[in-house]
Formats: C-alpha cells, sequence, structure tokens
C-alpha cells in the first residue's frame, strides 16, 4: 500500500501478544509557517518606547510616519500618516513648516524643547523633552539666589548710615524691591512712605490715623508677618495705594516697645525679587530691625552728647581791660568733640580769674568729670576762699565721690590775673600738679616757670602751692596740656613733642596776639603728630597789653 502526505494514515498497534486492536486513527499536523520578523522601524520604535523617548518621525512631504508613545504623551494629536499640524503643540508644526532647528512651547501645563535632526532623502525626526521639572528647579535656584543676593545687599546698604530717617529711607526702597510699595512707621508717628522705582516720602500719622493691624505689629501683639486686605488700611492723603491689593505687616524689632513697622503693599504684579512664602521679607525685617535700632541709638547718644558738649565745652573768653586771652582746643582722636582738657575765665575785680586743668583720660567720661571740677570750683569762688583752700576741697570732693572700680585724677592751676597801674599784670597761680606754664619775655626768650602742687584727687593729704609771677606789658603766659608735650612723631613715630620742643617752638613769639599763640602750639604739636593719634589738646595763653 501507498501511503500520500495529504492521505489518513492508519496503524495497527499491538497491545497483547499477537492480539491486533482496532486500529486509532490519528491526523497529521500540517507544517506551520516560521515566525514573521518585526521590522526594523518596528524594533526601532520599540526600542524608543522602552526608553520613553519622544520621536516623531516625518517623511520628504512632511507626512507622520512614527510617533513614539511619548510623542503621543507630549504631543497630543500626532498620529501616523497624519500631519504636524493636528498636534496640540502649535510650535512644533510652526517650526517644521519655517524650517527651524528647534522650538520651546508650553502646552499642558509643561515645558518642551524640541530638535530636528534630518534622516537623509528629506526625512526627519523631531525630538521632544519635557523640561518642565528642570525649569523648576533652575527657576527655584534663580530665584534663591537673587533672595540670597537681595539679603546680602540690603545688609549693605543698611548699614551705611546711623541717621534713623535715612535708614528708614533705605528700608523702604529695599522692600519695595519684594512689593509694589512699602511704608516703615516708627514709634514717633513719623512714616517713610515709597513706590518701587521712587523717590520715598516722609509724613507723619497721629495715633488715630494707625490702622489696628499696624499698631499690633509696633506694639508687638503681632506675631510676625501678616496679610491683610489693603482696603482695611482705609486712605491717607500722603499714601497713594490705589494700586494695593495686599497689604503684608511686619515687626521691624529692636530694643524697645513700641518699635517700628513695616507695611508691604502687594498689587499682583511681578515683583523684582519673588517671596511666595514671606521668608525672605521676615529675614529682611530683621536686618531691618536692627539697623534702625542701631541708628536710634546712635541718634540717641549724638543728642546725649550734643547736651552734655553744650555745658562742658569751654564757655566764650571774655573781654578784660588790660588782659587778652586766646584759647584753643582739640579732643583726642576718636572720642568726638569731647574730652578731659578744660579752662575758663571770669573777670574779677582789677583782673580775672581763671583756671585751667587736664582731668587723666579721655572722651566723655573724662568730659563730665572735668565738668564736676569745672561747677565745684566755680561754687568755691562765690565765697572767700583762697585758691590753696579751693584745692584742698576739690581734692576731697573728688576722693568721696570718684567711683569705686577708679579714681578722678585731676591736674590743674588756679590763676588770678590783676592789672597794674603801668599796664603789667601780676599773677598768683596755685598748683595741682599740672606742667609749668611758659613766660614769654619781651626780649624773646621762653621760660618755664614752676608752680607744683601734688595731684588733684590722688591722696588724702595732698598738698598745693602758690607762685607769683610778674608780666610786664606785652608779655604772655601760655598753658597747655599734656597733649602737646606728650604728642608722639618723628622719624619713628615714637618721639615725644616735649616740653623743650615747645619752648623752642614760641621763642620770639611774644609779639603774637594771644590767639595767635595759642594756634602755634597745636598746629606744632600736629605737624609733629602727622595724623596721629594723640590726646586732649589744649592750650590757654594771656597777654599782658601792650
Amino acid at each position: 500500500m501507498c501511503w500520500h502526505h495529504n492521505a489518513e494514515a492508519v496503524t495497527d498497534v499491538v497491545l497483547d501478544e499477537g492480539s491486533p486492536r482496532p486500529a486509532t486513527r490519528v491526523e497529521a499536523v500540517p507544517p506551520q509557517p516560521p515566525p514573521q520578523e518585526p521590522s526594523t522601524a518596528d524594533w526601532a520604535m520599540r526600542l524608543l518606547d522602552g526608553f520613553d523617548l519622544a520621536i516623531v518621525v516625518c517623511d520628504e512631504r512632511g507626512v507622520v510616519r512614527q510617533v513614539s508613545a511619548e510623542a503621543r504623551r507630549l504631543a497630543p494629536g500626532v498620529a501616523e500618516g497624519g500631519s504636524l499640524a493636528d498636534s496640540a503643540v502649535p510650535e512644533l508644526a510652526a517650526a517644521a513648516a519655517r524650517g527651524q532647528a528647534a522650538f520651546e512651547a508650553s502646552a499642558g501645563g509643561r515645558a518642551l524643547v524640541g530638535r530636528r535632526r534630518q534622516l537623509g532623502g528629506g526625512w526627519t525626526a523631531w525630538h521632544l523633552r519635557d523640561v518642565t521639572a528642570r525649569r523648576a528647579r533652575d527657576d527655584a535656584m534663580l530665584a534663591e539666589r537673587a533672595r540670597s543676593r537681595f539679603l546680602a545687599r540690603a545688609s549693605r546698604q543698611l548699614g551705611l548710615s546711623l541717621n534713623p530717617t535715612r535708614t528708614a529711607r533705605t528700608v523702604v526702597e529695599l522692600a519695595a524691591e519684594l512689593g509694589h510699595a512699602a511704608t516703615v512707621v516708627l514709634p514717633t508717628g513719623e512714616y517713610v512712605h515709597g513706590v518701587r522705582g521712587a523717590t520715598p516720602q516722609v509724613g507723619r500719622w497721629t495715633s488715630e490715623q494707625l490702622p489696628p493691624a499696624l499698631v499690633e505689629a509696633m506694639d508687638g501683639t503681632a506675631g510676625g508677618v501678616e496679610r491683610h486686605h489693603a482696603a482695611h488700611f482705609g486712605a491717607h492723603r500722603h499714601v497713594d495705594l490705589s494700586r494695593a491689593v495686599e497689604a503684608v505687616t511686619v515687626p521691624l524689632r529692636g530694643a524697645e516697645a513700641p518699635g517700628p513697622a513695616l507695611v508691604l503693599w502687594l498689587s499682583g504684579e511681578a515683583q523684582a525679587v519673588e517671596d511666595p512664602d514671606g521668608e525672605v521679607l521676615e529675614e529682611f525685617a530683621t536686618r531691618a530691625g536692627t539697623a534702625l535700632a542701631a541708628a536710634r541709638a546712635h541718634a540717641e547718644q549724638a543728642r546725649t552728647a550734643a547736651v552734655l558738649k553744650r555745658g562742658l565745652l569751654p564757655a566764650p573768653l571774655p573781654d578784660v581791660p588790660g588782659l587778652a586771652f586766646g584759647a584753643e582746643y582739640r579732643p583726642a582722636t576718636g572720642v568726638g568733640s569731647l574730652g578731659g582738657d578744660f579752662y575758663e575765665v571770669v573777670p574779677s575785680g582789677a583782673g580775672a580769674s581763671f583756671v585751667f586743668g587736664d582731668v587723666v583720660g579721655t572722651g566723655v567720661e573724662a568730659a563730665v568729670t572735668s565738668g564736676v571740677v569745672r561747677q565745684a570750683l566755680g561754687a568755691l569762688r562765690r565765697v572767700p576762699v583762697e585758691p590753696r583752700r579751693a584745692l584742698e576741697v576739690l581734692n576731697s570732693s573728688l576722693l568721696d565721690n570718684a567711683p569705686v572700680d577708679r579714681r578722678w585724677f585731676v591736674t590743674a592751676v588756679l590763676g588770678d590775673a590783676e592789672v597794674g597801674v603801668d599796664g603789667g599784670i601780676r599773677l598768683e597761680l596755685t598748683g595741682g600738679g599740672h606742667l609749668s606754664p611758659l613766660v614769654l619775655r619781651r626780649d624773646g626768650r621762653a621760660e618755664f616757670v614752676k608752680v607744683g602742687g601734688m595731684l588733684v584727687g590722688a591722696l588724702p593729704a595732698a598738698s598745693f602751692r602758690t607762685v607769683e609771677v610778674d608780666l610786664r606789658p606785652g608779655e604772655v603766659c601760655v598753658f597747655y596740656s599734656d597733649g602737646v608735650t606728650e604728642a608722639r612723631g618723628g622719624a619713628d613715630g615714637a618721639e615725644l613733642f616735649g616740653a623743650e620742643r615747645l619752648a623752642a617752638l614760641l621763642t620770639g613769639c611774644h609779639v603774637m596776639p594771644p590767639t595767635a599763640v595759642a594756634q602755634r602750639v597745636v598746629l606744632g604739636a600736629q605737624e609733629w603728630l602727622a595724623g596721629r593719634e594723640h590726646d586732649d589738646i589744649a592750650v590757654l595763653a594771656l597777654r599782658a597789653a601792650a
């Protein structure tokens, strides 16, 4: 029997010994064709989908031939056999039409960029990328840098002035970069208001005009940055708030309460420095509050110093017949306009009484001590007491009233000048440890007069002495402080000016008016110092009228 491939096959299956069973029919399985391999294009698209790459391939006619899954997500509407114009990203079709190599777009809340690659034969491929997250990171980094630069610049500018109003202007100019406008209100009711880019204006609010939210920010009731509707602040003729929709208040904390407060006015427009969470404003407010507190403290110190200055600076020299006076005063380097050197001249009988002294130390403390000394001696002049006894009383007073941790030491010369009938002057000088005055004689000589005496305020049993000096008409007696003789200069900057150099400087100067003599001493010491630091310098010159 012959079998064909398409015939049914029948076989006998023997199960037992030589006993055939009925035959079972088995159908033959036709051969299967081999599996079809994907095309190269399919493999490429599967690869792109596997790596989430957004690729759109177009032929030479602009017909879309291949679209990856990611491309369909980023550019909905793009489909094989269609056109790029079908995409929900119009910038893609526009870039293809203009032959651009790249484009940027915003679609569906995403930031997209696309680049074109030529594939040959007129075919092109567009690679699309979602850069939303990267842009957000970049924007956040740029914003953080801008905030850091703003705070650094604010710190520099806030430290440039110690004038309260000028500092408040700076706060307003800087704060306006965080919004549309800014207002700083001081505890006195004075305010500074400015719009971004404009010159701030100064005005004053009464307590009745201050809105409750601002009062709370000033008295410390408000906890920090608080937001309000701008309409709640009412209208004010000096502050144009027509464009403001929101007001943000923040205390400018310093040492006092109530303190100043800042109002930041927001208009909904873009800000020069973005601050969505208010952290920059809060940090800026801390720095601004510190700067304003420092400015107010400095202003208060300046006012106090001005009051002291009016009471402690030497009074103008009087006109006394037969006598001519001249004086110069230079406080120590870096202590302002106050120091411990002092002098005073008071007309008395046929001449004048005077005092010239030097408190050990410099600055405000020395100036206050000199004021105490001058007041004590002024009171003693009103009672009939000899100069030596006056120094003894002053010595006891300084010992009794000096602070526990320090002593008040003073050197002083008390003088009485009596004009004679011949135009000469008899000087009675009582010394309390001061430098020897210098007498300029008519023959041009400069001679020292030793007065002596002990330092005032140093010892309970201090002794003082009195000497007499006669000045003929035209002769001059010069009193000076140790700021002159102890001025350091020379080649190494350490050599003292000294008494001998002073005598040489004034030799032959008896012909000069006493004011010119005093100026010559100060100028000589300053030339020797050559700009170096120095102690208080004081000079008093007395001349017998020629």
